[in-house]
């Protein structure tokens, strides 16, 4: 466990977590449907959502994608080595745990520099993106081997 976020806080964190894969399960704006036609054309199953997009561009001060990139370079080990142990439990079960993805997407964080809010709300933004599509097709996207 990390010493980053205290019980209360992943408590509060995976409550936010929970909250915003609701959304996306009911789509992104009320009556819309994953795959409907939005502003932006037709979204693809492993593109950024709309809300952790902006919540990514607005903490880290840069392009999202860009930021995704630079993310997975750093947590090569955990996501994109394939005998990780994240690796590992997705392929078994099907997903990960998201208290296990807060605590280490936080420490990776942490090194990167952010911290305070700005931590909180990447680590929320990084845990739901990674959840909805899934640990191995985020793999598949950004890792470059």
């Amino acid at each position: 466990m990390s010493d980053i976020f205290t019980t209360e806080e992943l408590a509060t964190l995976s409550a936010q977590v929970d909250e915003q894969l609701r959304e996306l399960s009911e789509g992104y704006a009320p009556g819309m449907r994953k795959g409907d036609t939005q502003q932006f054309g037709v979204r693809k199953d492993d593109d950024l959502p709309p809300k952790q997009r902006q919540a990514i561009e607005d903490n880290a001060h840069e392009n999202a994608d860009t930021f995704l990139q630079t993310f997975a370079d750093k947590a090569k080990e955990i996501i994109c080595d394939a005998d990780s142990d994240l690796r590992k439990k997705s392929k078994w079960f099907g997903k990960v745990d998201k208290v296990v993805l807060l605590e280490r997407f936080a420490v990776l964080l942490a090194v990167m520099g952010f911290s305070g809010i700005g931590l909180q709300v990447l680590a929320v933004a990084l845990t739901v993106y990674i959840i909805h599509i899934g640990l191995i097709p985020f793999a598949d996207k950004y890792c470059s081997e």
